[in-house]
């Protein structure tokens, strides 16, 4: 008996001796190793050991479980959204109305009991002396580039709108 065929597939007969555990060690351990990777092989051996076509279900049950993720995921995902979006348009409502300001000028007198007083700045008697503090030097003090630059461009727009207005009112 011959386990393959010329194209280098099971034939028939080794298939069968597979099945009924007539092969030796050897030709099951070939069989085996060309089922690892042939998929005509595996089907036409998974055939077999079926003995007929697989069973069809009863009912496709792809629709309904289908419908059930994403109703379950509608719930979870988008139900959390609607919620906050409802509640953000809410708080934008009140606060744009007014309604929130009123809200809280009725509580007013139960915050300002959470609400720390003010702390005023500490006396100039408590200043450390001048002698103490040298000021860094400001940069309008320096005359730069930039600085000399805006006030040529100034002094030339006071021109023109000058002369502009001078003309005006000559006509």
């Amino acid at each position: 008996m011959e386990l393959f065929r010329d194209d280098g597939c099971l034939t028939d007969e080794g298939l069968q001796a597979l099945l009924d555990g007539t092969l030796d060690e050897l030709g099951r351990l070939e069989a085996a190793e060309h089922l690892s990777f042939c998929d005509r092989c595996l089907d036409r051996y998974t055939a077999l050991l079926t003995g007929s076509a697989l069973e069809q279900p009863a009912r496709d049950l792809s629709r309904p479980v289908g419908r059930t993720i994403l109703i379950r995921l509608m719930q979870n995902v988008y139900g959390r959204m609607v919620v906050a979006g409802v509640a953000a348009v809410l708080a934008l409502t009140l606060w744009r109305g007014g309604s929130l300001g009123l809200i809280l000028a009725r509580n007013a007198s139960s915050l300002e009991a959470y609400v720390p007083e003010q702390i005023d700045p500490p006396a100039a008697s408590k200043l450390p002396p001048k002698s103490n503090y040298t000021e860094p030097p400001r940069p309008e003090e320096k005359t730069s580039v930039a600085r000399r630059a805006h006030e040529a461009v100034s002094s030339l727009w006071d021109a023109l709108t000058g002369a502009a207005d001078e003309a005006n009112t000559t006509n």
